[in-house]
């Protein structure tokens, strides 16, 4: 008789591995074909399991896009600390963060429209998803509280998140659905948003430079270009 305390781990190990290969399969799938036009069994070949073996992890697509977009947002959130967090000022992490922002949903449009334009399914879900963008949130939410004047109250921080927030998803959205109609490339989209958080942060004030325009700011080290994707992106 094999010793449990052996294959136990063994099992967890292999759920957990093919728990990680289904959601990668599906993010790629998602990604390139859009969420209706993927099957579970599109899934399933994708990540080189059954539909059985599948359904014990996750019970319909519905609660597979859940996770997907918490582990999106996971890593999306760590990308911030790992990228900006050595910043010298919480106008720069803040804005850096934006950027960052509008440049994944660009990269991964598919995965911006299911994670923002999906309605959700039910109560459950819709509290997931808010649980999955709270440390994100945090963090703008965070780094904006410090740019604001000394003892300036909450109401007013979050009044500028929620603006922020506004011209944020109004922009991507511009950027991902219809860009030719606004007359956007991804270098337009973050001069644009560039120029709201002047708006309604300031610029850095760092040696007397507070009134310097948006557009000399330090460009992100980042291409800036929109990426090639699929006709159906």
């Amino acid at each position: 008789m094999p010793n449990q305390q052996n294959t136990e781990p063994r099992r967890f190990k292999a759920g957990d591995e093919l728990r990680g290969r289904l959601l990668e399969a599906a993010s790629r799938l998602f990604g390139a074909q859009g969420y209706e036009q993927v099957s579970i069994r599109n899934i399933a070949q994708e990540a080189g399991c059954s539909q059985m073996a599948m359904y014990r992890h996750f019970p319909d697509k519905q609660a597979l896009l859940r996770h997907l977009c918490h582990e999106l947002y996971r890593q999306f959130t760590l990308e911030l600390h790992e990228r900006f967090d050595n910043l010298p000022d919480p106008r720069s992490r803040l804005r850096m963060a934006l950027r960052h922002f509008v440049l994944r949903s660009a990269e991964y449009p598919h995965h911006y429209r299911l994670t923002f334009l999906e309605s959700a399914a039910d109560d459950q879900a819709r509290q997931m998803r808010d649980a999955c963008s709270a440390p994100a949130i945090q963090y703008f939410r965070q780094n904006l509280g410090q740019c604001l004047p000394e003892g300036s109250p909450a109401a007013l921080r979050d009044e500028r998140l929620h603006q922020i927030l506004a011209v944020l998803h109004g922009i991507t959205v511009m950027l991902i659905m219809n860009p030719q109609s606004y007359g956007l490339t991804l270098e337009a989209a973050l001069q644009r948003l560039d120029a709201a958080f002047f708006i309604l942060i300031g610029a850095p004030d760092a040696g007397g430079e507070g009134n310097r325009s948006v557009r000399n700011w330090p460009a992100e080290p980042e291409n800036c270009h929109l990426p090639e994707r699929p006709a159906n992106g």
